[in-house]
C-alpha cells in the first residue's frame, strides 16, 4: 500500500523474513539434531510491537487499519510458529531417545555375545590388562616426576643454608668490627678529656705562679 510509511513496510519485510527463516528452522528441527532457534522469537515480538507502533502514527487512516490487521495477523502467526516449535523440539527428544535405547540394547547385546565368546573374553582381559600396565607407567613417572622435584628442593635447602652460614659469618665479623670501633671510639673520648684536663691543669698553674 502506497500510504504506508517507509518504516513500516521495512518493518513488515523483516517480520516476513523472520517467519521463513522460523519455519526452516523449525523443519531442521524436526528432521536432525539442530538445535531449537529460540534465539528469533524475541527479535519477532520486539518487531510486532514496534509494528502496533507505527500503526498508529500513520496519517491515513486506510494505512493504520492495515497495518493494525498486518499485527494481528503475524501475532497469530507467531502463536502457532512457535506451537509448531514445542512440538518440533518434543519430536527430536523422542528420537533421541528411541536411539539411545537402542544404542544401549546394541551394546546389551555385544556384552552378552563377548560373554559367550571365549575369543572376546581373552580381547578384554588382554585390554584391561593394556589399560592397567599404562596407569601403572603414569603412576611410575609421576613418582619419577616426585623424586626429581624433592631432589630439586633438598639442594635449594643446602644452598639456602651455605649462604645462611655465610651471612652469620659476616654478620660476626661485623659485630667484632663495630665493638672494635666503640672500644677505640671510647679510648679517644677518654685521652680527649684528659688531655683537656691536662690543659686546664697547666694554665691554673701559669696563672698562679704569675698572680701570686
Amino acid at each position: 500500500m502506497d500510504s504506508v510509511s517507509d518504516d513500516a513496510q521495512l518493518v513488515l519485510k523483516q517480520l516476513f523474513q523472520n517467519e521463513i527463516d522460523l519455519r526452516n528452522s523449525i523443519e531442521s528441527v524436526r528432521s536432525s539434531n539442530t538445535s531449537a532457534p529460540y534465539h528469533i522469537l524475541p527479535g519477532m515480538r520486539q518487531k510486532l510491537a514496534l509494528l502496533k507502533i507505527k500503526a498508529a502514527e500513520q496519517l491515513s487512516g486506510d494505512a493504520e487499519s492495515f497495518l493494525f490487521e498486518q499485527y494481528r495477523l503475524h501475532t497469530e502467526e507467531l502463536q502457532t510458529l512457535q506451537m509448531q516449535l514445542r512440538n518440533a523440539v518434543n519430536i527430536q527428544a523422542e528420537k533421541k531417545e528411541a536411539a539411545d535405547k537402542e544404542e544401549l540394547l546394541g551394546e546389551s547385546k555385544v556384552r552378552k555375545r563377548r560373554k559367550d565368546d571365549p575369543t572376546a573374553i581373552a580381547e578384554d582381559v588382554t585390554k584391561r590388562m593394556e589399560r592397567n600396565t599404562q596407569m601403572l607407567a603414569a603412576m611410575v613417572r609421576q613418582q619419577e616426576e616426585t623424586v626429581k622435584t624433592l631432589a630439586t628442593s633438598s639442594d635449594e635447602v643446602t644452598e639456602v643454608g651455605v649462604e645462611y652460614r655465610g651471612l652469620t659469618s659476616v654478620l660476626h665479623t661485623s659485630h667484632r668490627l663495630v665493638s672494635k670501633y666503640g672500644r677505640r671510639v671510647l679510648t679517644d673520648t677518654f685521652l680527649t678529656y684528659l688531655g683537656f684536663f691536662l690543659f686546664l691543669c697547666t694554665v691554673l698553674y701559669v696563672l698562679q705562679k704569675r698572680l701570686f
